[in-house]
């Protein structure tokens, strides 16, 4: 067996007239969507992060909680109304359209919870759980901070 037999597991999104398949978002899809959205993105990633991710963390090393999707909820309404453009993408690449990904913008807002839903859902399974999937994003947006930075005149 090699990488060719690796397929990565998704979830049916259900639309008017049809259903669309999701799958979790690979590094390289965070690097595109953090390269094209890169300030709504850090707001918010910074603000949950910063403000819930790390006492969640310490409440789940120490027993108190289970770590889970609790604030992934906040997370998705502030990224829906900070960054509609960041959402559509993100779905367009979990669905491999990224041709057009204008047309997940135009899906009906319960279609894009439930499909964001599902794709971090398949994310955190994929990577390992929230606190693996942080590390490699705060990694991701680190390089790309300093990228962005050794680039400027």
């Amino acid at each position: 067996m090699g990488l060719g037999a690796f397929t990565p597991k998704t979830e049916k999104v259900e639309i008017p007239g049809g259903e669309f398949t999701v799958r979790g978002l690979s590094l390289e899809d965070f690097t595109v969507l953090l390269r094209e959205h890169y300030q709504p993105a850090k707001a918010i990633f910074d603000r949950y992060v910063t403000e819930g991710t790390i006492d969640a963390l310490d409440q789940a090393a120490n027993g108190d909680s289970p770590l889970g999707l609790s604030r992934v909820h906040d997370v998705l309404l502030e990224a829906i109304e900070a960054a509609p453009a960041l959402i559509g993408d993100a779905i367009a690449r979990a669905a491999d359209e990224t041709d057009n990904p204008h047309l997940a913008r135009l899906l009906p807002a319960g279609v894009q919870i439930e499909a964001i839903q599902k794709i971090v859902t398949l994310t955190l399974e994929a990577e390992g759980g929230l606190e693996k999937l942080v590390e490699t994003v705060i990694k991701l947006a680190g390089s790309l901070t300093d990228l962005t930075a050794s680039r400027s005149p």
